[in-house]
């Protein structure tokens, strides 16, 4: 289990850094009667295409699997002009020795493999073929086709995304009974053995099947193909739309395949990295679609219509650095509040244990310690999971340092009388530290969080410290979006 996790991150870490070696590069649709025009940049390895349902997204990928002759479709009125290009990794040219591929080809033209996948329409293909066969024409047609051989990525990816140990994992390539127009020629049987008893379509959960459809896809996919996932999640607990994404990463980077996802899921959008994300939206005034880049997960949720949820948890050591640092996020970094929880888990200890068994391990939520600047030379307090408050000394001080830094200056942000402040001030010389910013706050009557907030404008503006807040900001962008 801990080689599958390293892998995954591995994965994934490919993926934000667009290591992956992967033929698809853009996509450009003209004169679709309902995508309009529309030029969209793909992710290398894997992209994830999310939008609310009508949008556009099947539509996109049928518009590509027709271009590159793999789906059959009827355009409405007039046909789209379409181009897709990339670099061409499958047949002669991809063998070892030959020139270096291009970005800019044509894969249409190059004869890029393609297989098209819509989990839902093939799960209920299966199970109406099953259906419209009667038993012993089932039975003999399952007698002349050969079984599939067992397949080391595929059958162990299966029982990882089920979580269930199957004792054998096949599928047969069967004739289609009296096939409609347009239909293929074949379809799949796929049969699990589980507590010694084999069961087929019919007997699986739509879950199973669709996990069975879609790796047994993979699996047949050629080294440097372009495979087309339309709502792959589709019948999979939570948990299980996460690992399947693992592997499709996984497979997708040794094959070096490009997988296009379109999916209304949150759990996929979660995980995945900032650089494989895309939205596709209506255009301005209904107009043709907009695919963008995704950015964070939580613009992707948004588009959804989802609450956002935080991507990263950022750990203080109590209440006042809590107050602090978001008040330096709201005035430094607006664009990154909604999408981190500041979290106080009492004392740079706790900070520093806790930070350093969640930071470094999965891909979706990440978290970070952020200790107080006083203890940023404390050699107890470094690792790769930590990052400090601006400023010498511990929060209150800060606070303490950002009025008398120029008590005129400061009583007119505070809107009070300056001799009033420096009154204020002047009372806490002899009290504790920490209590310091009360007592002035209860002397000049200003509520603390606008002595905070006046904190955070001189720490970006005015202070000795704007290089710490200005690496402390980044180091949670790049927390988040790590390529």
């Amino acid at each position: 289990m801990a080689l599958r996790e390293a892998e995954v991150r591995e994965g994934y870490r490919q993926l934000a850094e667009g290591k992956a070696q992967s033929p698809l590069r853009e996509v450009y649709i003209d004169g679709h009667a309902h995508l309009g025009t529309v030029l969209a940049e793909m992710a290398p390895g894997v992209t994830l295409l999310c939008g609310v349902s009508g949008v556009g997204k099947t539509q996109f990928l049928r518009t590509m699997a027709h271009e590159l002759g793999t789906f059959s479709v009827a355009y409405d009125g007039q046909v789209p002009s379409v181009r897709i290009t990339g670099r061409v990794l499958h047949g002669p040219s991809a063998k070892k020795g030959a020139p270096p591929p291009l970005d800019d080809t044509n894969l249409a033209v190059a004869n890029t493999p393609c297989l098209y996948i819509d989990t839902a329409r093939e799960c209920f293909d299966v199970l109406t073929q099953v259906r419209r066969t009667s038993d012993d024409e089932l039975e003999a047609l399952r007698a002349s086709a050969a079984k599939s051989p067992p397949h080391r990525w595929a059958d162990a990816a299966l029982r990882y995304i089920l979580g269930r140990e199957y004792e054998d994992i096949s599928y047969q390539e069967l004739d289609r009974q009296n096939p409609e127009s347009g239909e293929p020629r074949t379809w799949f049987y796929h049969e699990l053995t589980y507590a010694r008893t084999a069961y087929g379509p019919d007997k699986m959960s739509l879950g199973e099947l669709a996990a069975c459809v879609m790796l047994q896809a993979l699996r047949r996919a050629p080294r440097g193909s372009i495979v087309l996932l339309d709502e792959p999640e589709n019948f999979l607990s939570p948990k299980s739309r996460q690992r399947l994404l693992h592997e499709i990463i996984g497979w997708s980077l040794k094959q070096q395949i490009s997988v296009v996802v379109a999916s209304h899921s949150p759990e996929i959008a979660q995980i995945l990295p900032p650089a494989s994300l895309r939205t596709i939206q209506r255009g301005p005034g209904d107009q043709g679609v907009v695919i963008s880049a995704g950015g964070i997960p939580a613009q992707v949720n948004r588009v959804l219509g989802l609450k956002p949820r935080p991507e990263a948890v950022l750990l203080v050591e109590d209440g006042f650095a809590k107050a602090l640092l978001e008040a330096v996020l709201a005035r430094c970094a607006p664009n990154l509040r909604h999408h981190v929880l500041v979290q106080d888990v009492r004392g740079a200890d706790q900070v520093t244990a806790v930070a350093g068994a969640l930071g470094p391990t999965h891909p979706g939520m990440h978290f970070l310690g952020v200790l107080d600047g006083d203890i940023r030379t404390d050699p107890k307090y470094q690792g790769p999971w930590l990052a400090y408050l601006p400023g010498d000394g511990d929060p209150e001080a800060v606070v303490m340092e950002a009025i008398t830094a120029d008590l005129k200056k400061a009583a007119r942000g505070l809107d009070i009388a300056w001799e009033e402040l420096d009154q204020a001030v002047a009372d806490t010389e002899a009290s504790d530290p920490h209590d310091q910013p009360k007592i002035v706050s209860e002397s000049v009557g200003v509520p603390l969080p606008q002595l905070i907030s006046y904190t955070a404008r001189w720490l970006e503006k005015g202070s000795p410290y704007r290089r710490e807040v200005r690496q402390l900001v980044e180091r949670i962008e790049a927390l988040m979006s790590p390529e």
